[in-house]
C-alpha cells in the first residue's frame, strides 16, 4: 500500500498541490505557501454577444498602453478562420472545441461605459482552452488551462504570456491543479 501511495503523494507536489491552499509559482518554478493575494478589480458589466460564455474576467492594463482593458476568458460557439474558405486542408484549430461545440478564447476589450465596448483583440479558438485568467501587475496575462475533453475539471497548468502588440506571446508553463488564480502580494501568480 505504501508504494502506491507515495507515487500519488509524490505526483500532486510535482504538480503544486491540491486545489484547497493558495500557492504562489517562484522565478525559480517552485511552488510556495501564497497567504496573501492582491485581485485586480473585475470587469465593469458589458453588454456582450448572447453566445459568450464567460469563465473568468479582469480589469487591468494588459496592453501596456496606459488604459485597462477588460480581458476575458470566454467560450463560444466554435467558428474556423475566415482564410478556411480558400483553401482544402484544415486548419490547425479543427478540434479546439468541447462536445458542445464551444471553443475557448481570450478576449481584450477596452470598455467605454454603459456596458458598451470597444474590441482590441479576441484570440482563434485555444488549443489549451483557459478555466481562470488574471493580469499580474506589469501586465502579464496569467491563465490557468483545462482541457476540451474535461472543461469543468480542475486546470492542468498555469500559463504566463505577454503582449505583441496584437496577441499574446507564452513565456511559461508550469504545471499545476488549480480553479482560481491571482497575483500575490509580490505580483507572482497564485493559485489554489
Amino acid at each position: 500500500m505504501r508504494v502506491l501511495i507515495l507515487p500519488l503523494l509524490l505526483g500532486s507536489a510535482l504538480a503544486g498541490g491540491g486545489e484547497g491552499t493558495w500557492r504562489s509559482l517562484t522565478p525559480a518554478g517552485d511552488w510556495t505557501p501564497s497567504p496573501a493575494r492582491h485581485a485586480p478589480p473585475p470587469c465593469p458589466a458589458l453588454t456582450l454577444p448572447p453566445t459568450w460564455e464567460v469563465r473568468s474576467s479582469v480589469l487591468a492594463d494588459v496592453t501596456g498602453d496606459g488604459a485597462p482593458e477588460c480581458v476575458l476568458a470566454v467560450w463560444r460557439p466554435w467558428r474556423d478562420w475566415r482564410t478556411a474558405r480558400w483553401t482544402a486542408h484544415p486548419t490547425p484549430i479543427q478540434g479546439n472545441r468541447d462536445a458542445r461545440g464551444l471553443s475557448s478564447h481570450v478576449a481584450v476589450l477596452r470598455p467605454l461605459g454603459g456596458g458598451r465596448y470597444r474590441e482590441v483583440w479576441v484570440g482563434s479558438a485555444l488549443f489549451q482552452p483557459v478555466a481562470a485568467l488574471t493580469v499580474l501587475p506589469g501586465g502579464t496575462l496569467a491563465t490557468l488551462e483545462t482541457t476540451y475533453a474535461a472543461p469543468g475539471a480542475p486546470a492542468r497548468a498555469l500559463s504566463l504570456w505577454h503582449w505583441t502588440g496584437f496577441g499574446f506571446r507564452l513565456d511559461r508553463r508550469a504545471l499545476t491543479v488549480a480553479r482560481e488564480v491571482q497575483p500575490d502580494a509580490q505580483g507572482r501568480p497564485a493559485v489554489r
